[in-house]
């Protein structure tokens, strides 16, 4: 889950798969957030807290009491010494951890697949077609060069110059 970007989430309802269900569908007067009555576009709008309040909305786990609270904390009294009455109840998602609360009404975005070479991978097809006379053969002809062109083998002392 590391290098999910939690980015805003633009729709009319929140994302609330990991917390609950809702026992029935909600009824939106429009799905269309501009060019429309301003009392219908806010009786469509939902925010975390009301989709939680809504009766037919059930969630997965509730704390029962502070000891729940206390337990689920991310406080560990072996390693922290002196610490404050305030970390008894510091949450892991109030400290950034992916939990299934959420505490913004938010999305996550994957980031973008990695290109392992810096271009894409071309499958299937040939995409060039190079002409079978540009390629220098095992046994080439007489007429063709026996040099890399640009460079020239003296006679007299074998050495190559380039011209």
């Amino acid at each position: 889950m590391a290098g999910i970007k939690q980015v805003r989430n633009r729709k009319l309802l929140p994302d609330l798969r990991k917390e609950g269900h809702l026992s029935k569908e909600i009824v939106l007067s429009t799905t269309e957030k501009h060019g429309v009555p301003a009392g219908s576009r806010l009786f469509s709008h939902h925010t975390l807290a009301s989709v939680r309040k809504l009766s037919f909305y059930h969630p997965f786990s509730i704390p029962e009491d502070s000891l729940d609270i206390i337990l689920a904390a991310t406080y560990d009294h072996s390693y922290e010494h002196f610490a404050d009455k305030e970390d008894l109840y510091l949450q892991p998602e109030t400290r950034g951890c992916e939990t299934w609360r959420r505490l913004r009404n938010t999305v996550g975005k994957p980031p973008k697949p990695k290109i392992p070479l810096g271009h894409p991978m071309k499958r299937g097809g040939i995409t060039e077609r190079k002409s079978p006379f540009s390629v220098k053969l095992m046994n080439s002809g007489v007429h063709s060069s026996q040099t890399n062109p640009g460079y020239s083998r003296q006679p007299a002392g074998g050495a190559i110059f380039f011209y």
